[in-house]
């Protein structure tokens, strides 16, 4: 064989080695990472100015994956470094500024298990609500954009009674999505539900790491297993004995510090929520 074809051979053979072993580790590296969805939600339709808007993180391998708020991650980081940094300086109040609204509910999706179980927080102890996973009933479209680079592919379906459309890649090989939303053969990228009032979409993505210090796929081991039933009776209870649906935007003490909250929270209208993210359990 003469000189130049053997060298030809060579250079391409070791092309095709260095793209399969590229694409071996871009395929292992998309199979876990962390996706931060910014969540849209017009929850009263008499207000439809009055949005909820919120951010969220899924931390994700190719078995499991864990959705929790990103926006009340970051806000109780603050709050807890002004703490800190006022007890050091020996002062006993710390202004928190615009308190905002954020989920405090985790869901844990184990694939294997085709299980789902969310997790809560109520008067001090730790609840999990296990659920079956739903079996979405997706249709693939045959449309597809791109999002973050991705290329996308369109499926519709109904998720927790109400019609979704989501946007999937099959670049990261994983059958999550956020909140609920699962069961494609690709990360959901995008979802909306058919009145574009609920709406989920992926700000940013990062690939191959591992999850943050403070995300653990493991289930907590001190949560009381309950039902739906039961915690909406304990949680609606609670909030009647207050008398308001959250935040008080009261001053609160913790560990001798007292935290100013929003003076102008009293004075916001309540809103009732005529447009649940979840018509069935």
């Amino acid at each position: 064989m003469p000189y130049c074809l053997k060298l030809f051979v060579s250079a391409l053979l070791l092309c095709i080695f260095y793209s399969f072993s590229y694409k071996n580790k871009k395929m292992t590296n998309a199979s876990s990472g962390v996706a931060i969805y910014h969540f849209f939600h017009i929850r009263d339709t008499t207000n439809i100015g009055r949005i909820w808007e919120e951010d969220f993180q899924l931390a994700f391998n190719t078995q499991r994956s864990l959705y929790t708020s990103y926006t009340k991650q970051m806000q109780d980081s603050i709050l807890k470094s002004k703490i800190e940094a006022a007890a050091s300086m020996g002062s006993n109040q710390v202004n928190m500024g615009l308190l905002i609204p954020s989920t405090a509910e985790n869901i844990f999706t184990s694939a294997n298990e085709k299980t789902v179980y969310v997790n809560k927080i109520f008067s001090e102890n730790n609840y999990l609500i296990k659920e079956v996973m739903e079996k979405i009933n997706w249709k693939i479209e045959k449309e597809t954009k791109k999002l973050l680079g991705y290329t996308c592919q369109m499926a519709t379906g109904i998720c927790k009674g109400r019609k979704y459309t989501a946007w999937f890649t099959t670049d990261i090989p994983v059958s999550f999505g956020p909140w609920k939303l699962q069961g494609l053969p690709g990360l959901i990228m995008e979802a909306y539900d058919d009145s574009q009032r609920i709406k989920f979409t992926c700000t940013r993505l990062t690939l191959g790491n591992l999850p943050p210090p403070n995300i653990s796929f493991e289930l907590p081991s001190d949560a009381i297993v309950t039902s739906h039933s039961d915690y909406n009776r304990m949680e609606k209870a609670y909030k009647e004995s207050l008398g308001v649906g959250g935040y008080t935007g009261t001053d609160a003490s913790i560990d001798k510090v007292t935290v100013l909250g929003d003076p102008q929270e009293k004075a916001r209208k309540k809103f009732t929520v005529n447009y649940p993210l979840e018509l069935t359990n």
